[in-house]
C-alpha cells in the first residue's frame, strides 16, 4: 500500500509508493528505441493482444471494433500509485498524523489506457478512430472513477518516451483518482477564481478569446477547440488545446467534442512527429475536482510538453521553466504539416 505524506514547509505532497520500484522499466528503453525499430508485437509486452495469457490483465473496459477486436482496453495498473485498499474507508477522512507530520494512505485508483494493439505506432500516428476512442476511454474512467468518494480528483496523462518517465513503449496514457487534489491545481484554481473574482470572467475563456483575436501564437483552430502556442510555454513546442465551449470537468466532454479533438490531437502529434523527429513528451488533461463540476473559472485543456531538454539546477531550485524557443514562433514552424 502507498502513502502520502504532506511537506511540512510547503504544503505539497509525495507518493511513497515501494511497489512502484518493482515495476518493468524497460531497462534502455531510450537506447533500444533508437538502436533498433520496435516489432509491431512483442511477445514480451505486457500490452500487446495475445500475450494475456503469459500477462494477465485486469481488465476495466474496452471498446471493439466491427469485428470484435479490442481498439482499446482500460486496465487496472498492476503497480498502482493509489488503490482501492480493503483498509481504505468508504469516505474519505481526515488527515491522519504522525508526531508533526501529516499523512495519509493511498486510497484512490489508477488505470492505464491502452491505446491500440500495435506495440510500434506511437499515438501520433495512430488512426483517427484509435485517438478516438483513447479520448472515449477517458470520460469513461472519469464516470467510473467519480463514483469513488476517495476520487475527489481524475488525472490523466501521457509519458510518451523515456525521457517523459515511460517504462513501457507501447503507446498506453494513465488515470489516476486520487484522495489529494495536486497543489498545483489548487493553486491554478485559487489563481483562476480570484481572476473570476476581479473580472466576472473565466481567465481561459479570456485566453482564448485573445488569441484568436491577435492570431500571434494560434496553431489551428477547429469547430470546438483551439490549439495555440502558450504566452508563458514551460517547454520549447509546448501546446495547448483548448475547448472553446466553458467546461470544467472531462467527464462532461460532448460526442462532437470528443470526434473533433480527436483531429487536433493528432494533427499536433503529428507535427511533433514530422518536425520534431517524434520526441518524449509529456500531455496532462487539466480538470477540475469532481465536486466542483459546475464551477464557472476552471476550464478543461490538454497541456503537451516535448521534452527536448533535460531541467537544471536553476528549473530545478527555483520550479521556474526555461523556454528556449519564442513561443510566437511555434505557429510558423509547425503549420506547413498542419
Amino acid at each position: 500500500m502507498s502513502e502520502l505524506r504532506q511537506n511540512l514547509l510547503t504544503g505539497n505532497w509525495t507518493v511513497i509508493a515501494p511497489e512502484r520500484g518493482e515495476k518493468p522499466r524497460g531497462i534502455g528503453l531510450q537506447q533500444k528505441l533508437e538502436a533498433d525499430p520496435l516489432p509491431e508485437h512483442d511477445p514480451t509486452c505486457p500490452f500487446c493482444p495475445g500475450n494475456e495469457e503469459r500477462f494477465p490483465l485486469e481488465i476495466i473496459d474496452e471498446i471493439t471494433d466491427e469485428n470484435g477486436a479490442w481498439l482499446t482496453r482500460t486496465i487496472n495498473n498492476k503497480y498502482k500509485l493509489f488503490g482501492d485498499f480493503v483498509t481504505c474507508p468508504v469516505n474519505p477522512e481526515p488527515f491522519k498524523k504522525r508526531g508533526i507530520y501529516t499523512y495519509y494512505e493511498g486510497c484512490g485508483s489508477h488505470f492505464l489506457v491502452l491505446e491500440g494493439r500495435s506495440h510500434n505506432t506511437p499515438l501520433g500516428a495512430k488512426s483517427l478512430e484509435e485517438i478516438r476512442s483513447t479520448l472515449v476511454s477517458y470520460q469513461m474512467a472519469c464516470l467510473t472513477l467519480k463514483k469513488n468518494p476517495n476520487n475527489l480528483v481524475t488525472i490523466m496523462y501521457k509519458n510518451q518516451g523515456a525521457r517523459a518517465g515511460a517504462s513501457q513503449a507501447h503507446a498506453h496514457s494513465q488515470i489516476v483518482g486520487s484522495r489529494i487534489v495536486p497543489a498545483f491545481i489548487r493553486n491554478a484554481m485559487h489563481v483562476q477564481d480570484k481572476y473570476f473574482d476581479d473580472y466576472g470572467a473565466c481567465a481561459l475563456c479570456t485566453i482564448a478569446e485573445h488569441e484568436l483575436t491577435a492570431r500571434e501564437r494560434i496553431v489551428i483552430e477547429t469547430a470546438h477547440w483551439i490549439v495555440l502556442s502558450p504566452f508563458a510555454a514551460s517547454t520549447p513546442y509546448e501546446i495547448w488545446i483548448v475547448a472553446k465551449r466553458h467546461f470544467a470537468c472531462y467527464e462532461e466532454i460532448l460526442v462532437s467534442e470528443i470526434e473533433d479533438l480527436s483531429i487536433a490531437l493528432k494533427r499536433v502529434l503529428g507535427a511533433y512527429i514530422a518536425k520534431l523527429n517524434n520526441p518524449d513528451f509529456n500531455y496532462f488533461i487539466h480538470c477540475a475536482p469532481h465536486p466542483m463540476i459546475n464551477v464557472p473559472f476552471y476550464h478543461v485543456h490538454i497541456q503537451i510538453m516535448p521534452r527536448l531538454s533535460v531541467p537544471g539546477g536553476f528549473e530545478t531550485g527555483t520550479h521556474i521553466p526555461v523556454n528556449t524557443v519564442w513561443p510566437e514562433n511555434v505557429p510558423r514552424l509547425l503549420i506547413d504539416v498542419l
